[in-house]
């Protein structure tokens, strides 16, 4: 729809900037990421998330943000995700019931595919 918006009035995309438009489709979006030190499933786990957050355009556009929880800082976290780290939540702020968890072994292609899920 936005291309015909600027087929017919070519002007107004000097005023539109694509950040902009990126940015109001995912705004809503918090991903928080549970692992701990010293361990290799989630160091490849943020390698992935990094590239697919950094080096998407999409993503990398929309400025998403992730917080990182150590679980063994946290007992709460550490009851519920000692044996299953690295774990990513990524949920909708706006809809308390949009929870999607992600854990053990990361891929791009089903990373980037569950952050367009959340898309507006």
């Amino acid at each position: 729809m936005l291309k015909s918006i600027l087929k017919i009035y070519p002007l107004r995309r000097q005023f539109c900037s694509s950040n902009i438009l990126w940015n109001g489709n995912y705004s809503h979006l918090k991903l928080t990421f549970f692992g701990k030190p010293s361990c290799g499933l989630c160091d490849n786990a943020k390698e992935v998330i990094d590239d697919v957050l950094n080096e998407n355009e999409e993503f990398s556009k929309a400025g998403i943000a992730m917080k990182i929880i150590n679980i063994n800082k946290y007992k709460h976290w550490w009851d519920r995700y000692c044996f299953d780290i690295p774990v990513l939540h990524i949920e909708n702020d706006n809809e308390p019931n949009s929870l999607i968890k992600i854990m053990h072994f990361f891929k791009e292609d089903e990373l980037i595919e569950t952050l367009k899920h959340f898309k507006r």
